[in-house]
């Protein structure tokens, strides 16, 4: 196989079906970006549907790297990173880094962050979920984080805003949390008492403060646990998942009133009957960048993170509509502009950020296009994945400097 040194292109690996959709098209912006840099670029579609009457796409990504020099390949969310060749890693045996650029928590099917190969790069795009990686799994000893990033502006058809159509879109799956709980119920007294007893503490903090909050509380029923015990990512896992819908649940609620379409799954547990809010069921990423710049503001919760913003807050700036969420570090830092539209999770203030985009448009636009112009370039897409592209070459440096 070629080696990494003498290579020219990037591979951008995604995967097919509609459970990837929307990383799919990241990554097609992606492959875009790189383009626009100047880099060649090969756009590898994996998955049984990807080829008409080739089924083995593990075959046919060797038959790639064999025939095309390749300086790094980038994935996301664990495309292909545990593809093997002949026992070893096939990254390692074709001696090509592969960037996984991961939207996730690690908890999320663990087993991907934790592979240990030198020409694999655990990448994520919120640092809260870097550290927890070094902190729960340390797999290489070292992971990188890289913004989303604020997408090109040329990408969306922008609208003035006597065109916009007064509401708020809300792009995202729901989940009935009572089930998520009631299926805690079943686990015992100790593990029951231990998630419904930590989810109340966490439900206003971030990833962070998991560990600080559920080892003491563990202890308190006989579980002394450390940060990769299994049974440790698992609890976190179902506090994120629980956490996360109770908290788009009460937006949503909180909101029903208010002009807002929701497009996602698992709805179903929301009173929808006279509420001036529509749930619309799914539609593929396409069909969102394109309605995106017809609203008045974008409704987006953060992934209990602190320092960076969810993907929804970037691509509302790049297509010239209010971004409305959660506040963090990240949003009092970087955009000070837009604190009248950031929340917390309590109803009334989902209610008064909402409200301010809602009555105030003229100006709820004027704070989107300030903060845009002061973060497009320190926070674009691109400058990401130039990041990216000096992180994929770290293996190679190694490898050169030091023999590993």
């Amino acid at each position: 196989m070629p080696e990494s040194s003498t290579a020219s292109s990037i591979l951008v690996l995604r995967w097919t079906g509609s459970a990837h959709d929307f990383i799919g098209g990241i990554l097609e912006l992606a492959a875009r970006e790189l383009a626009a840099e100047g880099h060649e670029v090969l756009l590898f579609v994996a998955g049984e549907d990807a080829a008409d009457g080739d089924k083995d796409w593990p075959a046919r990504l060797v038959r790639v790297l064999n025939q095309n020099a390749i300086a790094f390949a980038l994935t996301m969310s664990g495309i292909g990173t545990d593809l093997r060749l002949g026992g070893k890693s096939l990254w390692a045996e074709a001696k090509v880094p592969l960037f996984n650029w991961n939207c996730d928590h690690p908890v999320y099917f663990p087993a991907r962050h934790a592979i240990r190969d030198p020409f694999l790069l655990h990448g994520y795009v919120f640092p809260d979920h870097a550290r927890d990686a070094i902190a729960l799994l340390n797999p290489n000893g070292m992971a990188f984080a890289a913004h989303m990033g604020i997408p090109p502006r040329a990408l969306f058809a922008g609208a003035p805003l006597t065109e916009r159509n007064g509401r708020l879109l809300f792009t995202k799956n729901g989940h009935d949390p009572n089930a998520i709980e009631a299926r805690w119920r079943r686990y015992g007294p100790d593990l029951s008492t231990l998630l419904l007893t930590a989810a109340e503490e966490l439900f206003h903090r971030a990833t962070a403060d998991f560990l600080p909050v559920l080892l003491p509380l563990a202890e308190r029923h006989g579980l002394f646990l450390n940060g990769g015990n299994h049974l440790m990512l698992q609890l976190i896992r179902e506090l994120d998942t629980c956490i996360r819908f109770r908290r788009a649940t009460l937006v949503v609620e909180s909101l029903l009133r208010h002009p807002v379409d929701v497009f996602g799954t698992g709805w179903e547990h929301v009173a929808w009957e006279g509420a001036r809010a529509r749930h619309h069921g799914p539609a593929p990423w396409r069909s969102i960048f394109e309605r995106l710049p017809r609203y008045t503001a974008s409704l987006s919760i953060n992934p209990l993170v602190e320092d960076s913003v969810h993907d929804r807050v970037f691509f509302a700036l790049a297509a010239g509509v209010t971004p409305i969420g959660d506040a963090n570090a990240f949003t009092r830092a970087h955009m000070p502009a837009l604190e009248p539209y950031t929340f917390t999770f309590h109803p009334d203030r989902v209610v008064q950020a909402a409200d301010a985009a809602l009555d105030r448009p003229a100006e709820a636009l004027a704070r989107t296009e300030d903060t845009w112009r002061a973060m497009a370039e320190t926070f674009g897409m691109r400058r990401s994945l130039q990041q990216i592209a000096r992180f994929a070459r770290t293996p190679t440096v190694l490898n050169a400097s030091f023999r590993v």
